[in-house]
């Protein structure tokens, strides 16, 4: 970046702008770990970063971006492990985390005006004031920031009732490159979701909100798989419940650092089921336990669960990394899915949460420990997709795209919304200035005729056998292994 362009940014954006080597090394990757021979494929190194504070300083920013050919990538909190809010190309991190007010809250009918950088939970602190809650949230909520999720699609707590984060958002402001300010709602706003800010920047959602109520959770101790698929079934189907999230053995060991004390340790899962407190039936729900199979759980038990929902990917800690793979599975094949995936990953340390969803679906989360340091974790990556590929075939599909899988944006999308994507940015966006490299694949700096996530997906295909039998021995697991007499 030349000093003239500089120079530009410090006069219009004043101490909003850095050009820091130290301070932009927050921004060139997200919650996620590649190895560092990947990341070179790609500029993830941002020359300035702007914190924005206003409508105008995100004007400035991309008209200066506009004039001089620079790249722009919006930022929230990066708490997205897909490569969302990672540079390909250099240029400028437009940072939206501090635009994070509440703008107002519209009683009739109940919404509210936010906008992008507010945290998931702060707004329900807020909202919770006035007897108004969030319909939805993401389990990184504590993180997560509204305007983040809204361009990548969200679904969480909340989804099996009130849908997707795109139900939930009726109206946005978008600034696009041509620097105007745009009012979207309806079908007008679907070129804004799950596309990664590849169009515009989102500065305004309006999103709908709910009368707050108590939530009352449930613990559920379920033999197997086939206990698990038929307690979703029937509770979906007979009750009403806010949601459902499923955790496997694994998962519950690898956060609690032991045997779930309640199980067996091989084959059981935990199933949280939280309704809000006009909509519990205690009753119906008994009569699904018996039907499932299961068994309740202490409400004490089902309160500490629930109050420990967010932040899935704290389990990390144990790999000291985790390779993480993530996917939408129909509800009726997740006996069988399930049970391929561990049958798979054998001999790895695995783990998985699933919240169940809209559409009769469950958005499932597949944790691998590893260690990001280890030489052979570059080899290990390739498993990481192993369960997704086991759960396309029982008719699941990809949870978003983003950077790394921003290849199957066609199966993502569909090829229908997927050619007007393409189309519309060669159309508003033929310099590929913001936010590039996202949904449509970046070419790699040192092969341009090769785009990076087709590289990726032929190395995984040929390290994926190698993968599989390459197991990471982790100190947790050497320590359960003891502890149990394995």
């Amino acid at each position: 970046m030349n000093q003239r362009i500089r120079d530009r940014l410090k006069e219009k954006l004043e101490e909003r702008v850095t050009f820091d080597s130290e301070l932009l090394e927050v921004y060139d990757h997200d919650i996620g770990e590649i190895p560092s021979i990947i990341m070179s494929m790609i500029n993830c190194k941002p020359e300035a970063a702007i914190v924005a504070k206003s409508n105008q300083d995100v004007i400035d920013t991309l008209s200066i971006a506009n004039e001089f050919g620079i790249a722009v990538t919006p930022r929230g909190q990066g708490s997205s492990g897909y490569g969302g809010a990672i540079p390909t190309n250099g240029g400028i991190v437009l940072d939206m985390a501090c635009m994070n007010k509440i703008i107002s809250i519209n009683k009739e009918p109940l919404t509210v005006d936010v906008e992008p950088g507010i945290i998931w939970n702060n707004l329900s602190f807020e909202l919770r004031k006035i007897g108004l809650d969030n319909s939805i949230c993401p389990t990184s909520a504590p993180s997560s920031t509204v305007g983040g999720w809204f361009p990548k699609g969200g679904v969480g707590l909340g989804s099996m009732r009130y849908g997707s984060v795109r139900d939930v958002v009726t109206e946005i402001d978008v600034i696009d490159l041509d620097c105007k300010v745009r009012t979207y709602s309806g079908s007008d706003m679907e070129i804004y979701h799950q596309t990664c800010g590849i169009f515009g920047v989102i500065v305004r959602l309006r999103l709908k909100c709910i009368k707050a109520e108590r939530i009352v959770p449930y613990g559920v101790l379920l033999p197997n798989t086939e206990s698990a698929q038929s307690f979703i079934i029937k509770a979906r189907e007979r009750l009403k419940p806010y949601t459902i999230i499923l955790h496997s053995s694994g998962y519950i060991r690898m956060r609690k650092q032991e045997n779930y004390e309640n199980g067996n340790g091989t084959q059981d899962f935990h199933a949280l089921i939280a309704f809000e407190e006009s909509n519990k039936d205690d009753i119906t729900l008994k009569s699904i336990i018996d039907e499932s199979a299961g068994k309740s759980l202490s409400k004490e038990t089902a309160m500490e669960e629930w109050e420990d929902r967010f932040y899935p990917m704290r389990i990390k800690k144990f790999g000291p990394s985790v390779l993480v793979g993530e996917f939408y599975l129909p509800e009726k094949c997740f006996d069988r899915a399930w049970t391929e995936i561990e049958k798979d990953l054998a001999n790895d340390t695995l783990g998985m949460e699933a919240v169940v969803v809209n559409d009769n679906k469950m958005a499932v989360l597949v944790y691998i420990l590893d260690n990001a340091k280890s030489m052979f974790y570059q080899i290990r990556m390739a498993k990481a997709l192993r369960p997704l590929g086991i759960a396309l075939r029982y008719g699941g599909s990809f949870y978003t795209a983003g950077l790394w899988l921003a290849n199957n944006s066609k199966e993502l999308f569909g090829m229908k919304k997927y050619n007007y994507i393409v189309n519309t940015k060669k159309e508003r966006d033929s310099k590929l200035l913001l936010n590039p490299g996202k949904i449509i694949p970046p070419k790699i700096r040192q092969i341009p005729l090769l785009n990076i996530c087709v590289f990726m997906n032929l190395i995984s295909k040929l390290m994926s056998p190698i993968a599989k039998i390459s197991i990471y021995k982790n100190r947790y697991k050497s320590v359960f292994n003891e502890k149990h007499g394995e």
